[in-house]
C-alpha cells in the first residue's frame, strides 16, 4: 500500500462513521473525541524553568475511562465548576474551596456534556436522551427522549436549549421542562467527520456551523432561519479533500463571528450584514479562543496559531506541538494555556507565542481547557477534573 492510501485510511478509521477499518500500521484514533492528522510528533523544545502553571485543587471522577468517541468539557456555573464523565457521573465543584457540592447519577452513559445556561446544566446521553439538572443542587429538572443520536454538546442560554443529531436535525427545546419546540432539518453530506459542533447562543441569536461547510445564523427562540454563509471549501481531488465540516463552535464578539472548517476557512463575519471581514486559508477541528488582539488555532497538524483579529494575518506560529495530538487552547492571565495527549500543559506568551512553562500535570490525554478569565478548568480522557491559574 503506497504513502498516499495509507493516509488516507488512517484518516478515515480515525474520524468517520465506519463500523471496521483496517490496514497495515494505522494509527490508532484518538480516544478524546478529537482529531488531528497521524504525522510524526515534533520534539517538545524545553521550558524556561518558570513554573507559572498552578493547580488549585483537583478531582478524579468514579467511573470508566474514555474509550470510545465522546464531547466532554466542564463548564463555569455561579461559583463552581460542572462536569461529567462518560459513565453518567455529573459533579459540580465549588472554585474557591474545591469541594465537591453536589453530585448525580446518571442512569445512562454520557457522550456529549457540559451545556449551561440560566439555572440548568445539560448533557446528552448515548442512547439519545438529554437530562438537565439544576446547577444548585444538582436535581433532576427534566429528561427528554430526542430520539435521534444526538451528536454535539447542548447549547444552552436562559431562554433556550439546543440539540444536534447526527442526521442533520437541529432541534430546540424549552429550558423549564424540555419540551420540542422547533426541529430544522439541514444538509448532511454523505462522507462527514464524527460529531458536531457545539451551537453558539447569544440572547434569541443562534450560530451552528454545519457538516457541509456553511454557517447559520438563526433564532434559538423560534427556530427560525436567518442566513447561511460559506466557511469550507466546495470541492477537491477526492472525497477526502471534500470534506469541509464546521466543526469548531462560532465565536461571537460583539457583532463579529469567527468561524473555521475542516478542509477550509478561519472567517471574520460581519453579523448585521453577513459580509466577510477577512478569511484566511486554516484548517481545524477544535474550538477557538480569542483573546484581547488575536484569535487561537490548533491546526490539524496540532499547530498553534495566532490571528490578528482585525486582518486574519498570522501573529505567530507555534509548530513544536505538531503530533502530540493537543487540546483546544484557552487564553488566561496573558498567556495561552493549552493540553497535550501524555497530560502536559503548556503557557505560552500571549502576544509573542513564545513557550514559557511545561508541566507534566495529569495521567491523561488533556482534551478540554475552560477559562473563565480568572482561572481555567481542565479535564482529561481519565476523568480528571482541575482547576489551574497562572502565578506571575
Amino acid at each position: 500500500m503506497n504513502q498516499q492510501k495509507k493516509t488516507i485510511v488512517s484518516l478515515l478509521c480515525a474520524v468517520f462513521l465506519l463500523s471496521a477499518c483496517t490496514s497495515d500500521k494505522v494509527p490508532k484514533p484518538t480516544v478524546w473525541g478529537r482529531f488531528q492528522e497521524p504525522v510524526e510528533p515534533v520534539e517538545l523544545s524545553p521550558d524556561t524553568g518558570v513554573d507559572e502553571i498552578s493547580v488549585l485543587w483537583r478531582r478524579n471522577f468514579p467511573g470508566d475511562f474514555l474509550r470510545r468517541y465522546a464531547q466532554l468539557t466542564p463548564a463555569f456555573a455561579s461559583d463552581g465548576v460542572v462536569a461529567a464523565s462518560p459513565s453518567g457521573n455529573v459533579r459540580k465543584i465549588n472554585s474557591a474551596s474545591g469541594q465537591v457540592e453536589w453530585t448525580a447519577g446518571l442512569d445512562s452513559p454520557v457522550s456529549f456534556a457540559v451545556g449551561v445556561g440560566g439555572s440548568i446544566a445539560v448533557v446528552g446521553h448515548v442512547n439519545g436522551d438529554v437530562t438537565a439538572l439544576n446547577v444548585d443542587t444538582g436535581e433532576i429538572i427534566w429528561a427528554s427522549a430526542v430520539e435521534y443520536q444526538i451528536s454535539a454538546i447542548p447549547a444552552v442560554s436562559d431562554d433556550a436549549v439546543v440539540i444536534r443529531t447526527s442526521d442533520g436535525r437541529i432541534i430546540g427545546l424549552d429550558p423549564d421542562d424540555g419540551e420540542q419546540r422547533w426541529v430544522l432539518e439541514t444538509e448532511r453530506p454523505g462522507l462527514t467527520m464524527q460529531g458536531d459542533s457545539q451551537p453558539t447562543l447569544e440572547q434569541d441569536v443562534m450560530l451552528v456551523g454545519l457538516g457541509n461547510g456553511k454557517l447559520l445564523i438563526g433564532n434559538s427562540i423560534t427556530g427560525r432561519l436567518g442566513w447561511e454563509v460559506d466557511v469550507g471549501i466546495i470541492g477537491g481531488r477526492n472525497d477526502i479533500e471534500s470534506i469541509n465540516d464546521v466543526d469548531s463552535p462560532p465565536v461571537l464578539s460583539g457583532d463579529t463571528v469567527y468561524a473555521a472548517a475542516f478542509h477550509g476557512y478561519v472567517k471574520s463575519i460581519n453579523l448585521n450584514s453577513t459580509e466577510t471581514i477577512w478569511e484566511t486559508r486554516y484548517s481545524t477541528r477544535l474550538p477557538m479562543a480569542l483573546g484581547d488582539r488575536n484569535l487561537y488555532v490548533v491546526s490539524n497538524l496540532g499547530e498553534l496559531t495566532a490571528l490578528d483579529i482585525e486582518t486574519g494575518n498570522i501573529v505567530w506560529k507555534q509548530e513544536m506541538f505538531r503530533g502530540h495530538g493537543m487540546s483546544p487552547p484557552a487564553v488566561l492571565d496573558g498567556r495561552v494555556i493549552i493540553g497535550d495527549s501524555k497530560g502536559h500543559l503548556h503557557s505560552l506568551d500571549r502576544l509573542s507565542g513564545q513557550l514559557i512553562d511545561t508541566q507534566k500535570l495529569f495521567s491523561g490525554a488533556v482534551i478540554a481547557i475552560v477559562g473563565n478569565g480568572q482561572s481555567a478548568a481542565v479535564y482529561t480522557s481519565r476523568n480528571e477534573l482541575a482547576l489551574i491559574d497562572i502565578q506571575n
